[in-house]
């Protein structure tokens, strides 16, 4: 019963640990995990989402140099169906994010390597100023600046265009 007991703890500890150098090493790089090859982007949010909007955050971020594979704006039946895809940003509309969130990015990874990322929209929020450009950044890997006019600024109301590593 003793060494039960011992594995369940040395595991408990492993465990945790592990979880929290993850979070320090998140929480302390502003690109934790890259991509290694470019993602391909879908949108599986529906027909209402702003083709245009998209393509704009897609070149903002190649001009920086990085790319996704392609973006399919209306993307083969079953694919959208998917939870999560290795190689691809789903675009997904959900009403029950919390407030005040206006979008959310979820991402896959394995030893800092990104396999796959899903980004949730409230209804209609694709269309505000830089949310694209900012949930992309998440998409490609990077975590927030507490800078005002940064595009990886968490306040909506505090991001701008710049974009530089800090």
């Amino acid at each position: 019963m003793k060494k039960i007991g011992f594995i369940l703890i040395s595991f408990l500890v492993g465990f945790f640990g592990g979880l929290g150098i993850k979070y320090t090493y998140e929480s302390n790089t502003f690109q934790p995990y890259k991509w290694t090859t470019n993602p391909i982007v879908v949108n599986c949010y529906g027909k209402d989402f702003s083709k245009l909007q998209m393509t704009r955050a897609l070149e903002y971020w190649a001009l920086r140099e990085y790319s996704a594979a392609f973006y399919q704006h209306e993307p083969p039946e079953g694919v959208c169906e998917n939870e999560w895809l290795e190689g691809f940003i789903l675009l997904k509309k959900d009403n029950r994010l919390p407030e005040p969130s206006l979008a959310a990015t979820k991402r896959w990874t394995s030893l800092n390597k990104m396999r796959g990322a899903v980004i949730y929209y409230k209804p209609g929020a694709f269309n505000l100023y830089l949310i694209n450009e900012h949930e992309l950044g998440h998409a490609f890997g990077f975590q927030h600046v507490e800078k005002i006019g940064h595009v990886m600024h968490p306040k909506f109301q505090k991001m701008g265009r710049d974009f530089y590593v800090p």
